[in-house]
């Protein structure tokens, strides 16, 4: 399983963004030096509340020049027209994936706050058909050369992108999803899924992903497919040394969470498509134990209790876990990667490398000394009946 660190620039009442970007691009470094195998940020336009990256294309390039190793997310794109042209997001993907040596991958969705969708003059009743056929020339530009479209909102007459990825057939595209209905249509386009729970439990996430798997299967692809399974943690993150750290530092992000979850609400009420966000109406954001361990949207503790939660969504089959680690101070954002990296993640990725304690090793050497000297009695037996 992999793992991301993802992040929105979330900046204090008081500070400038220049200090937080300032921060994110250390934080950013610190997650490829401990071992985080992605990076992130979502796109996010004219934000209340502190959430400050509205440009990742325009960061990633930065940090891709001072890192080797980690990948670079979108997480997400919004793809309907008014926000960016999907041959533009070809270009700019294809430039980003050669300046990173393939580093890249690309997370799409449609926009789910007001502020954007109002200001970009984005209709609601139109950008999930925008967003699926944004997809469909995106990948159209990106597999045929050259390529032509014909759909609703786009028709491109042959044309030959430039320039051409270094990923071959390209970089891997998903679809950030909340709704059952999204699962279904990433599996019947053959692309990634980047799933959330909305706070809603594990029991929903769970349901989801299995359609997702289920429609995937049964579904006969045009294009080439990049099947994957993506959880995002939309609360937030945060492993420090003991419980009790970890808890006192939770609050801002569970307000965070209330408030981000106000505007699927808003949105549930204005369109058809928007309407399964209504069901958040039923989460208790004043419930600190469902949030915190039901929800679907934390993990918080030290190191074994970030291990168990963890271990939850490796239950469910996925194949990478985002892990949006924000909302909280930049020396507290620090200490959980550096945590992560210490003892979460090679839990998963490299569970024979972990160093065991004396009294647990010292175990089981004891418990091997039974069998070690019956293997020796059983050989010198052996040996004596063939000098015999």
């Amino acid at each position: 399983m992999r793992f991301g660190f993802i992040s929105e620039g979330e900046t204090e009442a008081g500070t400038t963004h220049r200090t937080r970007y300032m921060e994110l691009i250390d934080e950013m470094l610190l997650a490829e030096k401990v071992g985080f195998d992605l990076v992130g940020t979502s796109e996010q336009h004219f934000a209340i509340g502190g959430i400050s990256v509205s440009a990742p294309e325009t960061l990633y390039p930065y940090v891709m020049a001072l890192t080797s190793r980690i990948k670079f997310i979108h997480a997400i794109t919004l793809m309907p027209k008014n926000f960016n042209h999907p041959l533009r997001v070809a270009e700019r993907l294809a430039t980003e994936d050669i300046l990173s040596n393939g580093r890249v991958e690309l997370g799409t969705g449609r926009g789910n706050t007001t502020l954007a969708l109002r200001a970009f003059e984005v209709g609601v009743e139109e950008n999930k058909a925008q967003w699926s056929e944004g997809v469909d020339l995106l990948r159209a530009a990106f597999l045929n050369d050259p390529f032509h479209f014909e759909g609703e909102f786009y028709k491109v007459p042959p044309r030959s992108l430039t320039p051409k990825p270094v990923q071959y057939p390209h970089p891997p595209i998903s679809v950030a999803a909340t709704s059952p209905q999204t699962h279904r249509e990433a599996a019947e386009k053959g692309i990634g899924v980047i799933s959330s729970s909305s706070f809603m439990g594990f029991e929903y996430l769970k349901n989801a992903l299995a359609l997702y798997d289920e429609t995937f299967a049964a579904t006969t692809h045009d294009f080439p497919t990049q099947q994957s399974k993506s959880v995002m943690i939309f609360g937030t993150a945060i492993c420090l040394e003991t419980m009790d750290e970890a808890l006192k530092e939770v609050g801002p992000a569970m307000e965070y969470a209330k408030n981000a979850l106000g505007a699927y609400e808003r949105l549930s009420k204005l369109s058809e498509d928007y309407a399964y966000m209504g069901a958040v109406n039923g989460v208790d954001f004043h419930d600190r134990d469902f949030m915190l361990n039901e929800s679907a949207g934390f993990i918080v503790g030290d190191p074994a209790e970030c291990i168990r939660q963890v271990q939850r969504y490796a239950d469910l089959g996925i194949d990478t876990l985002l892990l949006r680690i924000d909302s909280i101070p930049h020396d507290v954002i620090m200490r959980t990667i550096e945590m992560f990296g210490k003892y979460v993640i090679p839990h998963f990725t490299a569970p024979q490398n972990i160093v065991k304690s004396a009294d647990d090793a010292l175990e089981e050497i004891r418990a091997l000394r039974p069998i070690h000297e019956a293997n020796l009695r059983a050989l010198e037996e052996k040996m004596a009946g063939q000098l015999q």
